[in-house]
């Protein structure tokens, strides 16, 4: 038999030491009754400290989800070639991306907890887990993603895309030998093409964390576990459309970009991998 939680010693020990005086209490004479509130009580104060327990055992076995929060394995999820636009809510992409990566259903691996791991294999072309958010979408609001960086060696992205090319970005990159979230925003502008701002170097921590950036008529706000990280104005982009009308999906993926990001070629071979938990769109 494993050992007992210490915590959970004392209601034990107190369990036992009233049956024990129960097993040896005198029996009630016909016609009379055992007072039973005590224990009553005592039961009723177990049932809210086990119920306590519970909670607390359930928020360990799944990250929390704050604000609407909801996990990734709980979408409505289908293969990019196969999957019903109308219906379907998480497309497990099989197609080139834009940096030349290979959306590769296999590389993602759903767990038991509802979160997915997606993982970048090297090659011609390269391969990645890659999950696209095609429902809810919207123009502006806030987003979210709750994941870890499992293993650095790509890319990793959490981003947002329109189809203007409007895009906002937390990546993944190799600075000075660290792996660091290069974050940043790409607007619009009239003609054609796009404005980028200048990239905001925040440091990669460990373990699972909260990602989050939102769109409004002043700014485009980033955060990581709540604390602000990044915001960029008109400013930042100048000659890029303000604009707040196309719909933006969220992606998720490990991808292999050019030298800017700074990965090495032995860095992409090795592989990547980054844990999804859940989605705010």
């Amino acid at each position: 038999m494993g050992n007992i939680d210490p915590d959970m010693q004392p209601i034990l020990d107190d369990i036992a030491g009233r049956l024990t005086a129960l097993e040896g209490a005198t029996v009630p004479e016909p016609g009379q009754t055992a007072d039973l509130a005590p224990l009553t009580a005592r039961v009723a104060k177990l049932e809210t400290a086990f119920s306590a327990m519970a909670t607390a055992l359930a928020a360990l076995a799944d990250p929390a989800q704050p604000d609407g929060y909801r996990r990734v394995g709980d979408y409505r999820r289908a293969y990019g070639n196969s999957a019903n636009w109308t219906l379907d809510e998480l497309i497990q992409t099989q197609w080139l991306g834009g940096a030349g990566t290979m959306g590769d259903p296999s590389l993602c691996q759903w767990e038991g907890d509802g979160s997915v791991l997606l993982k970048h294999v090297d090659g011609a072309p390269p391969r990645s887990g890659v999950l696209q958010l095609n429902k809810p979408a919207k123009a502006t609001g806030k987003w979210g993603a709750i994941l870890e960086v499992v293993d650095p060696g790509a890319v990793c992205a959490f981003f947002t895309y329109a189809s203007n090319a409007r895009e906002f970005d937390f990546e993944l990159i190799k600075k000075d030998g660290q792996p660091v979230w290069a974050v940043g925003i790409h607007m619009p502008k009239a003609g054609g093409g796009t404005v980028s701002s200048e990239k905001v170097i925040v440091p990669l921590a460990a373990g699972v964390h909260r990602y989050e950036f939102a769109y409004g008529a002043e700014a485009v706000t980033f955060w990581i576990d709540g604390a602000q990280v990044a915001r960029f104005t008109s400013a930042d982009v100048p000659g890029a459309s303000w604009e707040m009308e196309a719909k933006m999906q969220i992606l998720c993926s490990v991808e292999h970009h050019g030298g800017w990001a700074g990965w090495s070629a032995e860095d992409y071979a090795s592989g990547a991998a980054m844990r999804v938990h859940a989605l705010l769109a």
